[in-house]
């Protein structure tokens, strides 16, 4: 097949002159082989044409990148293809592990204490009151800073700071959660 292939200098050539009928061309000729590799890779024949047309979009995009003094460019095709499906890979890896974690969590997800998906009594409880007045008047009650600052009789630099404690001190305990979990996931 590699025999039939158009002349990879003139291709490269109108590929750097912006030539439509050289990407049709290229395509023609490439696309094919890198559609047979992205099955081998991703074993689903729907996801592979995705990706082909997504590695040559990105080809297209990139094409002045391409340096033929740094190798074939067939070559250079198969790295940004085989890029994208280790991507889409990472991806699907990244996307189960996020649905285990959403199936364990499913019942705390679906049935938030606040009805309107506020955040959970629960997890504001546990920040010391300081902080929770600020979450409780930000959030609940749609205070502004200010609004805040007045009703609290706090300076507005007070209100801010613990506002930033309170976020922080709240990632901390998603961070926790997702540890405990990429703990229990990998045992």
């Amino acid at each position: 097949m590699l025999a039939t292939l158009p002349n990879e200098d003139h291709l490269i050539r109108s590929l750097q002159t912006d030539q439509v009928t050289g990407f049709s061309t290229l395509y023609d000729a490439y696309a094919p082989t890198l559609y047979g590799f992205l099955v081998g890779v991703v074993r689903d024949s729907e996801l592979a044409e995705d990706l082909l047309q997504d590695a040559f979009v990105k080809i297209w995009s990139k094409r002045h990148t391409y340096n033929p003094k740094q190798g074939r460019l067939f070559t250079w095709l198969m790295v940004v293809t085989r890029n994208l499906a280790r991507d889409e890979l990472r991806a699907r890896k990244v996307r189960l592990s996020a649905s285990s974690y959403l199936a364990v969590h499913s019942e705390w997800l679906s049935n938030p204490t606040p009805c309107d998906g506020r955040l959970t009594t629960t997890l504001i409880s546990q920040l010391a009151p300081k902080y929770r007045v600020i979450i409780d008047l930000y959030f609940e009650r749609n205070y502004t800073f200010p609004e805040i600052a007045a009703h609290l009789t706090l300076p507005l630099g007070t209100v801010k700071t613990r506002y930033r404690k309170a976020l922080q001190e709240l990632k901390e305990f998603f961070s926790q959660d997702i540890y405990y979990y990429q703990l229990h996931l990998h045992n």
